[in-house]
């Protein structure tokens, strides 16, 4: 019973992200939606790994709702300007090479720090990835934020974040 109520649980909170993000009109999910989603699903996942019986399902909550503030801070601050330089820096920076840049428009400061490349199977294709750690400043708050996470070349060769 508590299994089948944590997998309903689960279900529940994964379907309504996903219609709630899309909820944006006929249009495609903005990047903080999309962020919010990709954030809310790993945070589940990451918080389903710890405590037993109605803590992990207490800890599935946390996960999902932590995952998806953090994911939708930073795709609002985050806009085309910063995701090239996240690209660019993917393409080109060698492994621990920190990049750092200021976006006035956001008011943020950004240092993004690729620290692995590798080959991996993605959505049964190999493709070539790539860990980061990206560490964002409000420069209105001082608010630091750090995210660590994957990106890997999709079939049309751009970057995209995966679990």
């Amino acid at each position: 019973m508590k299994t089948l109520f944590s997998k309903s649980l689960m279900v529940a909170t994964l379907s309504s992200t996903l219609v709630l993000a899309g909820c944006g009109g006929g249009s495609a999910m903005s990047n903080e939606q999309l962020n919010t989603v990709v954030g809310s699903v790993v945070g589940g996942v990451i918080g389903h790994q710890f405590g037993k019986g109605d803590g992990r399902t207490v800890m599935t909550i946390v996960g999902t709702v932590l995952g998806g503030y953090i994911g939708g801070q930073m795709g609002r601050n985050m806009n085309a300007y910063d995701q090239r330089k996240v690209s660019d820096t993917l393409d080109n920076a060698p492994n621990y090479q920190k990049v750092s840049w200021d976006n006035n428009e956001t008011n943020s400061e950004y240092s993004f720090t690729p620290i692995n490349s590798y080959e991996a199977n993605v959505n049964g294709q190999r493709s070539q990835c790539r860990d980061y750690i990206l560490d964002v400043r409000d420069k209105r708050t001082g608010q630091p934020m750090q995210v660590q996470g994957r990106s890997c070349r999709n079939a049309q060769g751009q970057w995209v974040a995966v679990k």
